[in-house]
């Protein structure tokens, strides 16, 4: 199984709707974890709640990518589920108290990866929302589900606008990828000692380039 690369999601600041942002995730909206083998992980991702009012939250299962070998279980603040199921809601959240999404990862013996995205948003106010991610990984494995063999390389220029080049020092071809805010991806090739990317045609914004598990944060300004 091949898990798409998401870790461009780890630095993305908090989105804020045009209804205002009542809650917003503590942290990053991207949880990056290794899970120990042959035992149980938990996993949180906590919500802060400035609004000072008390909030129903609701969440929603979006994309589920794991090894069919990995037991995931999920608590939200009120309830434990066997397994994940599609949507619930959490308890009621008060001002002094941070609602999460837990993650119980037992991922066995076998190595790889797994990418969970979860929408959490207001009851009865769907624009109200945030969506965060759980990137989890054993160890020796990226996002990828790939060994993890860093190539280190540079980046230039950055911020970008038409063309970016890719410079590094590796004697063996290396998958480039580059990837946008919503995990789609936007180049791929092998890349050895330097590589050019055409980004005329991107949106203006945040991207991640992945070189054999190395990862660079790019910048595309129009």
């Amino acid at each position: 199984m091949r898990i798409r690369l998401y870790l461009l999601f780890a630095f993305l600041t908090p989105y804020f709707s045009a209804f205002g942002q009542t809650f917003f995730p503590v942290g990053d909206p991207v949880v990056l974890q290794e899970m120990a083998p042959e035992q149980a992980n938990e996993v949180y991702l906590y919500f802060n709640n400035p609004s000072g009012d008390t909030l129903r939250l609701r969440w929603r299962r979006l994309e589920v990518n794991k090894p069919n070998a990995w037991d995931i279980d999920l608590c939200d603040y009120g309830t434990c589920y066997i397994g994940i199921p599609s949507n619930s809601d959490m308890s009621f959240v008060y001002d002094t108290i941070q609602p999460y999404l837990k993650l119980i990862v037992q991922p066995g013996q076998t190595p790889g990866a797994a990418w969970l995205w979860f929408r959490v948003y207001e009851l009865d106010n769907e624009d109200n929302f945030q969506d965060v991610y759980f990137s989890l990984h054993t160890p020796g494995v990226t996002a990828t589900d790939e060994p993890v063999q860093p190539v280190p390389f540079e980046v230039f220029p950055n911020p970008a606008t038409d063309m970016v080049y890719l410079t590094s020092e590796s004697k063996e071809p290396v998958v480039c990828r580059v990837f946008d805010t919503f995990g789609r991806l936007m180049f791929e090739k092998n890349h050895l000692l330097q590589t050019s990317i055409a980004t005329a045609d991107w949106p203006a914004g945040i991207y991640w380039i992945n070189l054999g598990g190395e990862n660079r944060q790019l910048c595309i300004t129009h």
